[in-house]
């Protein structure tokens, strides 16, 4: 027993006497190498190509300590990607959740197209089937975010949206899909929307295509 315990003091001596460098664990341990790449949670983002894109930037490097160079490659490169968290199942597993920025319409100015994000964010435009039913902006998105929030405050029905179209005088037309045109004021634009809501209930509703609040306190109907 005496031997036992003075086999494991020194033991322990050695280890504390051992310069330690994390840096270099992952040399320590040649089997901890990345073999194989899951990826989970995409929505958007075409999952092969990022499973691909994962695999080849960090297959057979080490599991334990994940190089952050080459994640912020990864998310320099593909801007819809929001943030990642990381599982590593051991020896040689890592699965990679990708949570995706929320796209809520399609910019079209000057003959080029980006997705806008909910924090304003423009990501360069590419084909989704995922994207095809998001309503279009047409002219600059200057302020409409303004005009996103108070849709979503006051609980328009967005996904029947088709388009909006920006004014240099600072308003702006909302088309829906029924082609129904909703021409908004410069200011109080959420007053007239509200309107419009309670306009929908009420039976005519149907027989006008064209909502016009651009008077103040007037809405003329077509």
């Amino acid at each position: 027993m005496k031997k036992f315990s003075i086999i494991l003091s020194s033991l322990l001596l050695i280890l504390i006497l051992t310069t330690f460098n994390p840096n270099n664990l992952n040399q320590d341990f040649h089997i901890l190498k990345i073999k194989e790449v899951e990826i989970k949670n995409i929505q958007i983002l075409d999952k092969n190509k990022m499973k691909n894109l994962f695999f080849t930037e960090f297959f057979d490097t080490g599991l334990i300590f994940l190089d952050k160079k080459k994640i912020k490659k990864i998310t320099n490169n593909n801007k819809l990607i929001d943030y990642i968290e990381f599982k590593k199942i051991y020896p040689s597993k890592l699965v990679v959740n990708i949570f995706e920025k929320k796209i809520i319409a399609i910019i079209n100015y000057k003959q080029n197209k980006f997705y806008l994000t909910e924090n304003g964010e423009e990501v360069l435009y590419f084909q989704s089937p995922m994207l095809k039913e998001l309503p279009n902006i047409f002219g600059r998105q200057k302020n409409f975010l303004d005009l996103y929030i108070t849709l979503k405050d006051i609980g328009f029905p967005t996904q029947k949206i088709k388009s909006f179209y920006y004014f240099e005088i600072g308003r702006w037309d909302i088309i829906l899909k029924n082609n129904k045109v909703i021409k908004l004021p410069i200011k109080d634009f959420s007053k007239s929307l509200k309107n419009f809501m309670d306009f929908n209930q009420k039976i005519n509703f149907e027989k006008y295509s064209i909502f016009d609040y651009r008077i103040k306190e007037q809405l003329i109907l077509k």
